[in-house]
């Protein structure tokens, strides 16, 4: 998962026309992205050649991801369904969930009742796989959000937040 940007905030980030830097970056074991929003250039270290993109996941996959990366966090064993030895363990000392207060956006989001928001998923197909889109000239003098289109069904929605 991305990291916030630190000029915007924003996490989403998309590809970067080939070149020197991007190439030397590449070498050194980094890859070189920018920021949907700003279009500041972004450096991350290049993740290892047999894992599984995010886009490529399904839903059920990618929450096995995030829960095994908080428990990395938390420096506890993640719970799976795979091991049951493991669970019993747990079951015997349950641990509290970890749970971050929701921000004002977020709360304005659960508002709204759009969920398409809160996965950052396209609410037609649910691809995660989807880029910024232009906003048109009546979209712009209205006072539009931000829109994004999805890669695979070529759907247009507002942009996540």
């Amino acid at each position: 998962m991305a990291s916030a940007c630190p000029r915007c905030g924003a996490t989403k980030t998309e590809s970067v026309r080939h070149g020197f830097v991007y190439d030397t970056l590449g070498m050194f074991g980094f890859r070189l992205r920018r920021c949907s929003a700003c279009n500041r250039w972004r450096v991350f270290k290049r993740r290892g050649l047999n894992e599984r993109r995010p886009d490529e996941m399904t839903v059920e996959e990618l929450r096995e991801r995030f829960n095994q990366e908080v428990a990395k966090t938390i420096k506890k064993p993640a719970m799976t369904s795979e091991n049951p030895a493991k669970n019993t363990a747990m079951e015997e000392k349950p641990a509290a969930p970890v749970s971050l207060p929701p921000a004002r956006s977020a709360r304005r989001k659960a508002e709204s009742g759009d969920e398409s928001d809160d996965y950052h998923m396209c609410p037609r197909c649910g691809s995660s796989n989807y880029h910024r889109s232009r906003r048109r000239w009546y979209e712009r003098l209205v006072g539009r959000r931000r829109m994004a289109r999805c890669m695979k069904c070529n759907h247009r929605f507002p942009y996540p937040r």
